[in-house]
This record gives structure tokens, sequence and C-alpha cells, in this order.
């Protein structure tokens, strides 16, 4: 189950850098790309990596490429994210196609993990069979993940179980926020019933399914408050 089409996109076309951007990226290549590079303080640098986190917020339909949550403009701490990554892979930095939009825990989770199949990879790989992740330039999210009663993660293949694994999308925050998001459409009773049954599935401890149930019931007070109910 998907929630909706917003969630499952696919970017059909990366961002395009601008003249001043492109002139930086140049002189920064013909020395020699290294992971510093992107910490590059020149004028056409920093507008680049601007540019390309507000260009790819909004081609994502304003959703992290990874756990597709979405992340709200005015308080967003979503962050520019190398899809292979850019310490054992330097060259791609600034390569557009490899630059998404990803929320603060899944980058973090994903940190420096290698995601392709051959890492000795000359030229940027195009094709999806060539990356373990779900790429978002490449993949449609539900061919590899089901979000199982629209709460839980499961993944349909190999991609989608490395995908979930890598970016701990077992998390219990991940639950909460798409049992709350339910709560707009249907009623608290029936999600808390799926909810209890779900977190089972989750490799969490006992402590942590118990706190996850009992942060859902705040989140429940929160909506009878809201509609008061």
């Amino acid at each position: 189950m998907m929630n909706n089409e917003l969630e499952d996109y696919i970017v059909q076309d990366p961002y395009h850098p601008t003249e001043n951007e492109k002139l930086a990226i140049e002189e920064l290549t013909n020395k020699g790309l290294v992971p510093g590079d992107w910490n590059s303080q020149k004028a056409g640098i920093t507008e680049f990596k601007d540019h390309i986190r507000q260009y790819m917020y909004y081609e994502q339909n304003c959703r992290c490429a990874y756990c597709r949550i979405e992340l709200p403009i005015a308080c967003c701490f979503g962050q520019r994210e190398h899809i292979v990554p850019k310490v054992s892979h330097p060259k791609w930095i600034f390569e557009p196609r490899n630059l998404c939009f990803a929320c603060e825990k899944c980058n973090n989770f994903k940190w420096d993990e290698e995601v392709l199949k051959k890492p000795h990879a000359v030229a940027y790989p195009t094709d999806s069979k060539a990356f373990m992740i779900i790429n978002p330039f490449l993949d449609k999210y539900s061919d590899h993940i089901e979000l199982k009663e629209g709460i839980i993660y499961v993944g349909k293949t190999k991609k989608g179980r490395f995908t979930i694994d890598t970016c701990h999308l077992y998390r219990p925050e991940l639950a909460l926020e798409r049992a709350k998001k339910r709560m707009e459409t249907e009623k608290p009773e029936t999600i808390r019933t799926q909810l209890l049954a779900l977190l089972s599935i989750l490799p969490i401890s006992d402590e942590g399914r118990n706190k996850t149930l009992e942060n859902f019931e705040k989140i429940v007070d929160i909506y009878k408050k809201k509609h008061k109910v």
C-alpha cells in the first residue's frame, strides 16, 4: 500500500546548474575533485548547493528520497544527499543525478554506505540495476517497498530490503508519523489496533514498542483536542 502518488514519484529531470555554477565546478574538477570540495566557499559552489536542495525538494514532492515522509517547508530539516557517497566517489560530488533530498535521519543512517553493485564504475551509472538502494531518479518506490496498512515498511525486493536496512526505515517514529497521517481520514481506534499488530514486525525492543504505543496515545489526545471529540 502506498498512501498516494505523491510518494511514488520518479524524478524525471535532474537539476541544471547555472553558468556561474558550472564554471566553479569545472575549476574544482580540473584540479581533481576530493570530498572536501563539497565544502568549498566559492560563490558558484554555495549557490549550486542552495539551488539543488530547493530544486530537489520540490521535484521530490517535498518528501525524503528514502522514507517518503513529507517534510514541511517552514521547519524543514532535510539535507542534500549524495546517493553514491562522496567519500568513496568524489568525482561525482557535483553530479546532479547523484544528488537528492533526504530527511536528516535517513541521510545520517545511510551515511557512507556503498550503494553500487560495481563500486569501481568509471562513468556515473544510469541503469537502476547498478544500484543496491532505491534511486529517486530511476526507481518506482512501490516496486520495491510496500507500506503495510500505510504504516510499516516491508521490502518487496532485495533493493527494497537494502533501503529499509540502510536507512533504518523500521524506526518507530516513522510508524507513528504514518499512523498520525491516517487519522486525518480514519478513526484512531482502528489505527491503534493495526499499529499494535504491526509493531511486532519491527526489529525493536519491547520497551521500544511500549514507548511507541505511549506516544501514539499522546497523538490521539492531540487529535481529540483538535477535533473536540
